[in-house]
């Protein structure tokens, strides 16, 4: 299994990992076989320091909330899950895949969504009718949440003081912020969509679309031409140039802001570095130099992101 090739791998990001059994065959038929996911996750994290806030091991599938240290959650995964394959295969003397394709791993804006998130995945026995509350079931993080069994390599402590500054008042509150969620519909946003890469408000996406920069979509919508001028007048509005000056040659101070503001929020709404090089007229090579520019300004300049938020914004407002 090769590990996921993401480019939304950001240390220090939360992520919501989730992956089924090939052809939503079961992955787990025993205690021995959630014994062993257990066994192979604390290797893994001992190995692999990360920060493991919630797992939820399901007949046929599996989730992971988890925050990215030092190394990418890619090879987390691929640890974890060839470890697992290989254990399974060889004590069921099976061979070929166990898992059904790649895993996905979903950026997620760890202020807003954490303790969704962490409700969301010890609800999912409830919600496939396996237990009629998930303190019932033996194989997710939930009972140590609630204080009923050993955390052990479980990083639940940052999750519960989120409810309350006691360790009793904590559970208490999140014991009710829990059964409260069981006569909720289903967050579906909370599991991404077929296409999506990200969860978050819309200021967190365009930090992340900055910060991951060429390449990154998060919807997979294609660019019109009519976007591309609606950005590229964003931009001469931002810094009060015409459309025609952010096209020339010009190397004054504003018309060069312009042109790395258009491309830097350009490439977050998943514009090539080719079609916002021949948007402004300049050669591919430039265009990626004035990328690079106009992020290594962002990084000590608190002016320069109020000036691409004030682009994206009025990108997104002309979009309306």
């Amino acid at each position: 299994m090769m590990p996921r090739k993401s480019r939304l791998e950001v240390e220090g990001s939360l992520y919501h990992v989730f992956t089924r059994g090939n052809n939503r065959r079961l992955i787990f038929n025993d205690d021995d076989d959630y014994r062993k996911m257990i066994e192979l996750i604390a290797k893994t994290k001992a190995k692999l320091p990360f920060y493991l806030y919630t797992y939820c091991f399901m007949p046929n599938h599996l989730h992971l909330l988890m925050e990215r240290r030092q190394d990418p959650i890619s090879r987390i995964m691929h640890t974890l899950l060839t470890g697992y394959s290989r254990y399974y295969n060889r004590r069921n003397r099976r061979v070929g895949h166990l898992f059904q394709g790649r895993y996905r791993s979903i950026l997620c804006q760890s202020d807003q969504y954490l303790a969704e998130l962490v409700r969301y995945i010890h609800l999912n026995p409830v919600r496939a009718n396996i237990v009629r509350d998930p303190s019932a079931f033996r194989y997710s993080s939930h009972r140590a949440y609630l204080g009923e069994e050993e955390s052990g390599f479980l990083d639940a402590e940052p999750v519960l003081r989120h409810f309350g500054a006691t360790k009793k008042l904590a559970r208490k509150r999140y014991r009710a912020f829990v059964k409260a969620g069981m006569k909720l519909a289903t967050r579906e946003d909370l599991y991404g969509g077929a296409d999506k890469r990200v969860i978050g408000d819309e200021e967190f996406i365009g930090n992340v679309e900055d910060r991951i920069g060429k390449g990154f979509k998060n919807k997979g919508r294609k660019i019109e031409s009519a976007d591309l001028q609606r950005l590229r007048q964003a931009a001469a509005n931002a810094t009060s140039l015409t459309a025609r000056e952010i096209c020339s040659r010009s190397k004054k101070r504003t018309v060069v802001l312009a042109k790395e503001l258009l491309i830097i929020v350009g490439r977050g709404i998943g514009a090539s570095n080719a079609e916002l090089a021949r948007l402004i007229g300049v050669d591919c090579s430039l265009a990626n130099r004035r990328f690079e520019a106009g992020v290594a300004k962002k990084k000590d300049c608190q002016e320069m992101q109020k000036l691409i938020d004030q682009v994206r914004k009025e990108y997104h407002k002309k979009r309306l």
